[in-house]
């Protein structure tokens, strides 16, 4: 209630095990993308780039095919438990993959083995996510834990490969896969003793794959999406190209063997955090076909444009660049299809979008060996960046039409946008908020909300005054334009706290529950997750 606090670091400042379980989700995510390239880095010293491919491609697929199934234990256990179990089954897999290498045991036993921890690693991210809510001291905290969760993902897609790269060159591969399983260690003990219950309805939610299906329904004959949906998939193809492409370049190429591969495929992580920032600017404006096209064709020019180049460094500035473009269409994707689709079936299409990313890495692991053996190490860069220049292109004459059907609201945006907690969102969830809001005008002298009534909306003031009442509390608070009130009452699950009275006439910009909730959880079950909270909040400072 009030302005609150602001800034990204919010989280960092609560005392519920939050900082443990980010710290603990820091380990995870440098494991996952250093750990990746330790394996294909592995498979290219045995067999090549064609081992190399396959051994991603191997990997991914029953991670996109199990991964939810065990993730679901988020929901049926009690989060904290399902943190440390899913954690320590990382770790596990971990150190079998690791002896594996350091026994020199069979390909198969090896790759065995790394695909059962990409699985592992696969099922932490919607646990580590389900259980943010139930940490978070309030709406503010949440947001931000959802914000870090995304810079450190963001940070290990660069950090993980470069270190990943530069133990295996000067120590080997066991010692890069040691480091792993030293970092991992962490990460269950950091989540021993949390203290978070059990999901409200084990049940209700639906896996990826379903939900995945249902979007596809729903995305019959809708041509415009489904390019973007194309669009979006590129930077996976070559995301999934460079982690082969990349080592056999600097192998055969610029001569820079492991380190060197490392720095390049963490140079598009490096890429994906700039372009993700700077997207969140971007992204803003009204039309985002063009913004999306003329990124996608940036993307492949760079792509292509690395057989060039004969430099690690200048190999590492074009996928920097790449990544960059990346993180532009990536968000500005979101972002459209937030405003361009339909709210009763967006999840599935989001589910979709989820998918196609897999699909998308397996693919551009997959043509790899092909493209080496017609063009080479060089010129292998050249049909994968111009066949993105193309398809981004020509996807533009599709993707603008979901421009003209697109729902924005410039001013309701601003004004959520002036909310501390609010304004760290994504554009496309803050969008998809606006969207769903609507305007209330209220006379001087009445109550917009009574204390121990239900709570079932969010406001904020556009122009007027209000004054706050809280029961046994002398002094009363006032809340003016750009204030905001009526968030305790949501993500606690409680009566209202507080009485709130205009003092002037007011216009207020109201947020229906369900539409607050999953955009400050970052969930599509708001009402399951508010009811959690309910036990954990309500004897909680209202203020």
């Amino acid at each position: 209630m009030g302005r609150g606090r602001s800034g990204a670091f919010v989280a960092l400042r609560a005392r519920t095990g939050l900082r443990r379980v980010l710290l603990a989700y820091a380990c995870y995510s440098f494991v996952e993308f250093s750990t990746w390239l330790v394996v294909v880095l592995w498979a290219y010293a045995e067999g090549g780039a064609e081992l190399a491919a396959l051994a991603a491609v191997v990997q991914l697929i029953p991670a996109a095919l199990l991964a939810p199934g065990i993730a679901a234990i988020g929901d049926r256990l009690p989060r904290g438990r399902a943190l440390v179990i899913v954690h320590s089954l990382v770790l596990a897999t971990l150190l079998l993959t690791t002896a594996a290498l350091l026994l020199d045991l069979a390909v198969p036993v090896v790759l065995t083995a790394g695909t059962l921890l990409t699985t592992a690693l696969a099922a932490v991210r919607p646990v580590h996510f389900s259980a943010l809510p139930a940490l978070a001291p309030g709406p503010e905290a949440l947001v931000s834990a959802n914000s870090l969760s995304s810079m450190i993902d963001g940070s290990m897609q660069f950090i993980g490969p470069v270190v990943g790269g530069f133990v295996v060159a000067t120590w080997g591969t066991g010692a890069g896969m040691l480091l792993a399983s030293a970092a991992m260690l962490l990460a269950p003990l950091l989540c021993l003793g949390l203290r978070l219950g059990r999901a409200a309805d084990a049940d209700r939610e639906e896996h990826i794959i379903v939900a995945a299906l249902g979007g596809l329904r729903a995305l019959s004959g809708d041509v415009a999406s489904l390019t973007l949906l194309l669009v979006m998939a590129l930077d996976f193809v070559l995301a999934g190209a460079l982690d082969v492409l990349g080592i056999s370049y600097a192998d055969s190429v610029l001569g820079s063997g492991e380190a060197g591969a490392g720095l390049l495929i963490g140079a598009l992580g490096l890429g994906s955090l700039i372009g993700a920032f700077a997207a969140s600017f971007l992204a803003r404006r009204a039309h985002l076909a063009p913004l999306i096209a003329i990124a996608g064709v940036l993307q492949g020019a760079a792509f292509a444009s690395v057989a060039l180049t004969s430099s690690t460094a200048g190999g590492f500035a074009l996928l920097v660049v790449t990544g960059a473009c990346s993180g532009v269409v990536l968000v500005a994707g979101r972002t459209l299809l937030q405003r361009s689709t339909d709210d009763v079936v967006l999840a599935r299409v989001f589910a979709v979008q989820e998918s196609t990313s897999l699909i998308g890495l397996s693919i551009g692991a997959g043509i790899v060996p092909f493209l080496l053996t017609e063009l080479g190490a060089a010129g292998a860069w050249v049909p994968l960046g111009l066949g993105a220049v193309l398809i981004a292109g020509a996807g533009f004459l599709l993707v603008r039409k979901l421009d003209v059907r697109a729902v924005l609201r410039p001013f309701e945006i601003a004004l959520l946008r002036r909310v501390p907690f609010l304004a760290a969102m994504p554009p496309y969830q803050l969008e998809r908020m606006a969207a769903g809001s609507s305007w209330r005008d209220v006379g001087a002298g009445e109550a917009v909300v009574s204390v121990g009534a239900a709570g079932d909306e969010f406001y904020v003031v556009e122009a007027g005054d209000l004054v706050v009442d809280v029961p046994g509390v002398a002094t009363r608070p006032t809340i003016g334009a750009g204030g905001f009130f009526g968030e305790v009452a949501l993500l606690r699950s409680v009566p209202r706290t507080a009485t709130v009275t205009t003092v002037t006439p007011s216009r207020l910009l109201v947020v229906a529950r369900d539409e607050f909730l999953e955009a400050v959880t970052g969930g599509t079950d708001g009402d399951r997750i508010a009811a959690e909270l309910s036990d954990r909040y309500r004897d909680l400072d209202p203020a």
